[in-house]
């Protein structure tokens, strides 16, 4: 089958399957903690549901591989392309992935500040995407930036509440923390390529080959930093536990 000669090709795969393993651990990080705060029970569905979108985005891919001739629904759909959800998808993770560093912030005028950044936000978005954006055609990149942006700075307040608190001995213990160091090595690395995805077609094959390996690698280091911080946390959670009873 043609999709599976692309995948070899690409390797998008290889992506993929540290998705799964994160995701994984993740379920089973709910299953096996006693207690989880509701944000970081949203991230584990956060991380199924990009599985589910990966999945649905090879739907598109194996109909221009076989000339329309399987799914030919596609053909003359808006959905034909992948980019609509790679749009959404940016805007899902900075209201997902903010809203779990807020809600560890100990101060609730920073906390208040932040969340109607995020609410501007997801205005500005939907403004974008439906009058000077292209939704389903082209990345969004005032979209794109911004979410990261208000990642960034998300991130950076959480940070400093940790270097002001007793939490900083143990920062290391806290999903959050690889959360954000996954976040932001993920951006730093992929955003840059992710600007010029309007480049993203046949006619330039160079790109779709330095763009596919960038992504294959920043999705391997994001992932495997999530999963090594759910197992991190659940054992030392537990440790601390043990420690008690005994």
């Amino acid at each position: 089958m043609k999709l599976i000669d692309f995948l070899v090709e690409t390797k998008l795969y290889v992506g993929n399957i540290f998705e799964i393993i994160a995701t994984i651990t993740g379920i089973w990080y709910l299953i096996k903690s006693d207690k989880v705060s509701s944000e970081i029970k949203y991230f584990v569905y956060y991380l199924i549901f990009i599985i589910i979108l990966e999945m649905y985005g090879y739907l598109p891919i194996l109909a221009y591989l076989e000339d329309y001739k399987v799914l030919s629904f596609f053909e003359d759909s808006i959905f034909r392309r992948n980019i609509w959800w790679v749009n959404m998808l940016s805007v899902i993770t900075t209201l997902c992935v903010s809203w779990i560093f807020i809600r560890s912030l100990s101060k609730f005028d920073t906390r208040k500040k932040l969340t109607i950044l995020l609410f501007l936000f997801t205005v500005f978005s939907l403004i974008s995407f439906t009058t000077f954006g292209d939704f389903f055609h082209a990345n969004d990149p005032y979209v794109n930036i911004t979410g990261v942006l208000i990642i960034l700075v998300c991130v950076g307040f959480y940070y400093i509440d940790l270097l002001k608190s007793n939490r900083i001995l143990t920062f290391h213990q806290d999903i959050r923390f690889y959360i954000s160091i996954g976040m932001v090595l993920w951006n730093l690395s992929l955003v840059p390529a992710q600007i010029y995805l309007g480049f993203f077609n046949l006619e330039n094959p160079d790109f779709i080959n330095m763009y596919t390996k960038v992504l294959r690698y920043a999705n391997i280091l994001l992932y495997s930093i999530f999963t090594i911080g759910f197992i991190i946390d659940y054992r030392s959670n537990k440790g601390r536990k043990e420690t008690l009873v005994n």
